[in-house]
């Protein structure tokens, strides 16, 4: 049985919540953080540079938050795989990060689910 890993790009302003979120997927066999990013204009540089198989991608940060990073992204990598996570968890913000191109939303109370979604993602 072949099993394939899958890279991450991990956007987050918070260097903690990179380093949780950094920590649950590295703790699998499934899923690696090849990069990090603190905003969504890093956020981009980065993925020209690692093209990842998946972003995780915080929406409210400083210089590009993750909203206009999302946007940006689709449109030059059509296809992208982008999780939105935000402390937010408004029908609003998943809203428009769900029509703006992001596979799926994750509220950061809810991240024991972050496998389970990435999981979907990946289907």
């Amino acid at each position: 049985m072949v099993i394939t890993i899958y890279s991450i790009l991990l956007v987050d302003d918070s260097s903690f919540m990179r380093k949780y979120i950094a920590n649950i997927l590295n703790d699998t066999k499934k899923y690696n953080v090849i990069a990090e990013a603190s905003n969504g204009r890093e956020a981009i540089l980065k993925f020209h540079s690692y093209k990842p198989d998946i972003v995780i991608m915080d929406v409210t940060m400083d210089e590009m938050d993750g909203i206009q990073a999302l946007k940006h992204l689709v449109r030059l990598y059509p296809g992208i795989k982008v999780i939105m996570c935000s402390s937010l968890g408004h029908h609003f913000y998943v809203d428009e990060c769900l029509k703006n191109g992001a596979k799926a939303f994750l509220v950061k109370s809810n991240l024991k689910e972050i496998l389970n979604v990435l999981d979907k993602v990946v289907a």
